[in-house]
């Protein structure tokens, strides 16, 4: 018998195979196409989604793009040996990069834009070429009884992008011809129209076949859709211009256009979620799942544990029909180096090629040195994994356990809920699916589901990276639809070697079993608790003090300021004005009041004052007051004296000189004899403390020792003995450290109580801001819950306005209306990460403009107040060039507060006038006291009586993004400022003229 040979055929079919059959999910897709662009060298990758009539999306980058040449002999060819083989590219297609690991390696990563859409419009533009368009119609290689040659995909080079829409809707006729067959008499190619024969025969009994498991009555076909595809389909060429965008900034720096792009004309369900989230309720299970997948898979695509690399970069957003741009992922949304760096427990090292560990480790913030853990396994040299580089590192669960500061652990602790994850890197781009949250590659989850004690690594809290090259590790690779590596002999050697080495750093670090953590815990608890006691008694000791010094220092400063007040008035009567000796006999008195001044000085304020609030403020405007005294008494004693005094000048100094010397000598004295009594009586309660602290170990382990007999296990005693000496030990070095570092700070001339008040302050301050961050978190999702209602209700509204007829438009109230609207939406804009309104020219905005909008705006409520409000005519020639919706608001809002606050004064008064090249709104109302000025402009700080403190912080953060200034004027420090006794509000607006 003959031998004879056979050889494979492939259908059409194969193509859907290979690409939408073989990619797991959408991020998957999305992360193969990145990988292309990294290939091609290109600086700038981004996925978008542009809703519309006709939602469609992009891929695009700015690559070195293709030829039309290397468009056939590469992109249309699957499984091409340029993958296999990964040569680096010409220097000239590297435009000055640094050389990239080719990432592809079957050749089919292209065929991923099937899974993403059905339609394909691909263009490319190779440097110093034309760029060259095809179109692809993927669902042309679902009917199984096509091959290869039965699909053809149109083409086209051309010269301009401005031509995009216009060879699209040529390519759009040619794919139709795929699916669309002309008559008998149409075709007089005998051979063409014979292959048309059996085209169509493949289409009707592929048509067929899909009716035949489908039995709706509405029930569209395959090669129906293409057909109504290619004839209904428009696009809109806003599509286009993010492409145009990357491809001009990489011109300024290459010289020429180069890149490719890819644009999904009919989306898949994954991306048209995203475009028509709109119509989506906000916590849309689906949406949100959809979103997280994509964020969680692509998030870290460059490993963000090494220097950033500026030379790639990578972003997915979505474009709503009013223009409105959500950001879903960008770059820098990251755990970055420093942040790993900060954590309490690290581990940095790698394995080399025996499966050896070599590397640091930190474990509750304590450096552990060089680390060395031998291989669980006996790694044979042969099976390809190699040595890698790993990075891992992780926080205490519970706060109480942490070394953290509670502000750090809450930090990380919400860093965890959005970046935790082990992930794996490959020449620095991402493998998938590592590090993603269904992903236990490295059994941490079911480990610790047999012993949390023990394995003490977790998903939901472990930071860092494994580090693989292709060159090290050639036989560590990726299945073909990138759901892990292929399960050989390497993966499996990898998988237990990191397994088995995060349960040893567990044991020996960082688990239940681990001494160090058993000692470094109670030993952080410890230390906590004392620290926490030593603050709660210095705070109640400084709010004693406070308290006592107010008590006992207001009846001798009422006194004082009595007694200054007459001295004053008799000084001031002309009654023995010119007699020498009497004027001696005044000055005697003020020294004595001067004396008193620095023993009765207003007393450092605490953080928070309760009830004291409002006699600390009247001691503090008195002691003021009588120190204002004293000074002013001093210049005219002075004066007199000079006029006065008989002696020759050089010794009326030297005895003014001796008087204030002797003044600071007997303070001195009182200072030192109170120091002196302090520092003995200290020295005599500390000596008792050291004699009775010598007795604590003793009196607590004796009994231990006493209890010994021979039946006693002696190493329990000695642990227990040893347990007791860590305690005593730990708790002593804390109590007197604490005595000689306060003792060093007096000899290094720190102020002790300042610093400790400062710091209190500042714990305070941020306790309150910590709880205006959660206000304003609650605040946020209040917000976010209605984003989407309002965003389609502003386009709503805006359309609304602007479909009025001319006559309408013309009419004062729409001006105010629409102004109104667009304040309103600038105002939630600083609420939400919303941008509600779309684009708004700039525009010149008069002082008069502003005049009158504020007489529109409030109406008749400043006659029904009895409240006069002036405009300055240096302010009404005025002109910024501004938006109005972010001026207008400011005024009104700061003259809807003047207008509350005057109303408690008998003078109701407002003025707006430009002085010094300022704007200055003052109203007669209560001058803001000097406590409150450096946080009036803060978030949710309000003293007004239902006030909600977020006016005055949204003026600041709506003008400081035009570059514009306001602060409140304090006439008391030579500010600029209108009504002196009242409240003075300054705006520096940038580029104001007059």
């Amino acid at each position: 018998m003959q031998m004879r040979s056979l050889s494979f055929k492939a259908r059409a079919r194969t193509i859907e195979h290979l690409g939408k059959g073989q990619i797991a999910d959408c991020p998957t897709a999305v992360s193969e196409l990145w990988k292309n662009a990294y290939d091609a060298y290109a600086r700038d990758v981004a996925l978008y989604t542009i809703d519309g009539d006709y939602p469609c999306g992009a891929l695009i980058d700015n690559g070195c793009g293709m030829s039309l040449q290397q468009i056939i002999d590469n992109w249309l060819v699957v499984g091409t040996e340029s993958k296999t083989r990964k040569n680096t590219l010409e220097e000239n297609e590297r435009f000055g990069l640094g050389i990239r690991k080719t990432q592809g390696e079957k050749g089919i990563g292209r065929l991923s834009a099937a899974f993403l859409s059905p339609v394909t419009f691909l263009v490319t533009k190779k440097m110093d070429n034309n760029y060259v368009a095809l179109l692809i119609d993927w669902r042309l290689f679902e009917n199984p009884y096509l091959s290869f040659d039965d699909v053809t995909v149109p083409f086209r080079e051309f010269e301009k992008i401005d031509s995009l829409s216009d060879v699209l809707s040529g390519l759009l006729i040619e794919l139709k011809k795929n699916v669309s067959f002309p008559s008998e008499d149409e075709d007089d190619d005998e051979v063409r129209h014979f292959n048309h024969l059996l085209t169509k025969a493949a289409w009707e009994k592929f048509s067929e076949d899909e009716k035949a498991v489908n039995e709706k009555s509405d029930f569209i076909t395959t090669q129906d859709k293409i057909i109504n595809f290619c004839d209904q389909f428009t696009i809109d060429p806003s599509v286009f211009v993010p492409w145009e965008e990357i491809l001009i900034k990489v011109e300024k720096i290459d010289g020429g256009k180069h890149g490719t792009a890819l644009f999904l004309l009919e989306l898949g369900r994954d991306l048209s979620l995203l475009t028509n989230a709109g119509d989506l309720a906000k916590d849309n299970a689906e949406l949100s799942d959809v979103e997280q997948s994509l964020v969680d898979t692509l998030r870290a695509f460059v490993n963000p544990y090494i220097l950033e690399d500026l030379s790639f970069s990578y972003e997915i957003y979505t474009v709503k029909a009013n223009g409105y741009h959500r950001q879903i992922l960008k770059q820098s949304d990251v755990f970055s180096k420093s942040d790993f760096d900060a954590l309490e427990h690290t581990v940095v090292g790698y394995v080399d090629e025996k499966g050896w560990f070599r590397g640091r480790v930190k474990a509750f913030g304590e450096d552990k040195g060089e680390v060395v853990i031998p291989a669980s396994i006996s790694v044979n040299s042969d099976s390809g994994v190699g040595p890698f580089e790993i990075q891992i590192g992780t926080l205490e669960f519970l706060p109480q356990n942490t070394s953290h500061t509670e502000r750090e652990h809450t930090h990380f602790d919400l860093k965890a809920k959005k970046y935790a994850g082990l992930m794996v890197f490959r020449d620095n781009l991402r493998v998938l699916p590592y590090g993603r949250v269904d992903n236990d590659f490295f059994q941490i989850e079911e480990r610790r589901s047999w012993n949390a004690g023990r394995y003490y690594w977790s998903n939901r809290r472990i930071f860092g990276f494994i580090s693989i090259t292709q060159s090290n590790n050639k036989e560590l690779k990726d299945k073909s639809g990138r759901e892990g590596f292929i399960r050989n002999q390497a993966a499996r050697e990898l998988k237990t070697l990191v397994s088995d080495l995060l349960t040893s750093l567990a044991d020996r670090f960082f688990g239940r079993n681990s001494e160090d953590r058993k000692e470094l815990l109670e030993q952080v608890k410890r230390e906590k608790e004392l620290r926490k006691s030593a603050q709660q008694q210095a705070r109640k000791s400084t709010q004693k003090s406070f308290s006592e010094a107010l008590k006992t220092q207001t009846p001798v400063l009422d006194a004082s300021l009595e007694a200054v007040k007459k001295l004053k008035t008799k000084l001031d009567s002309n009654q023995n004005k010119h007699d020498y000796n009497y004027i001696k006999e005044i000055d005697a008195d003020l020294a004595n009041l001067e004396s008193l001044r620095t023993e009765i000085k207003t007393p450092t304020k605490p953080p928070k004052i309760g009830v004291y609030e409002e006699r600390y403020r009247n001691y503090r405007d008195k002691y003021n007051e009588f120190s204002a005294y004293i000074l002013e008494m001093k210049l005219i004693v002075n004066k007199l004296d000079s006029e006065l005094n008989k002696l020759e000048p050089s010794l009326v100094g030297k005895n003014h000189l001796d008087k204030n010397q002797g003044i600071i000598n007997a303070r001195l004295t009182k200072f030192s004899n109170n120091i002196d009594e302090k520092t003995n009586a200290l020295l005599k309660k500390w000596g008792e403390e050291i004699k009775s602290d010598r007795a604590i170990y003793y009196s607590k382990a004796i009994s231990i020792v006493d209890s010994i007999n021979n039946n006693t296990e002696i190493e329990n005693v000695l642990n227990l003995l040893d347990s007791i000496y860590i305690e005593t030990i730990d708790s002593l070095t804390f109590k007197y450290q604490s005595i000689n570092k306060g003792l060093e700070r007096l000899f290094e001339g720190v102020n002790l109580d300042s610093a400790f008040s400062l710091s209190e302050e500042e714990r305070e301050y941020f306790e309150d801001k910590a709880k205006s961050l959660n206000a304003l978190a609650q605040l946020g999702i209040s917000v976010e819950i209605l984003s989407h209602e309002l965003e389609e209700m502003d386009s709503m509204v805006t359309r609304g306005l602007n479909s009025l007829p001319s006559t309408a438009k013309e009419h004062p109230g729409f001006t105010l209306a629409l102004n109104a609207h667009r304040s309103l939406t600038q105002q939630i804009r600083f609420l939400s990460p919303l941008k509600i309104s779309g684009y708004q020219s700039r525009q010149k905005i008069s002082g008069k403009n502003i005049m009158d909008y504020i007489l529109k705006f409030f109406g008749d409520r400043f006659e029904r107040q009895r409240i006069s409000i002036e405009f300055g005519d240096d302010f009404k020639n005025i002109s910024i060039n501004d938006i109005p919706s972010r001026i207008y608001p400011v005024f009104t809002n700061i003259i809807n507060n003047a207008m509350y606050w005057v109303s408690l004064s008998d003078n109701r008064l407002i003025k707006i006038d430009f002085v010094n090249s300022l704007v200055i709104i003052a109203n007669t109302g209560p001058a803001i006291d000097p406590d409150d000025i450096p946080r009036l402009f803060e978030l949710f700080y309000s003293k007004r009586a239902n006030g909600h403190g977020v006016g005055l912080y949204l003026c600041r953060e709506n003008l400081a993004v035009a570059h514009h200034k306001i602060w409140y004027s304090d006439p008391n420090v030579e500010d600029d400022y209108l009504i002196k006794d009242g409240a003075n509000f300054v705006i520096k607006f940038n580029g104001v003229e007059s």
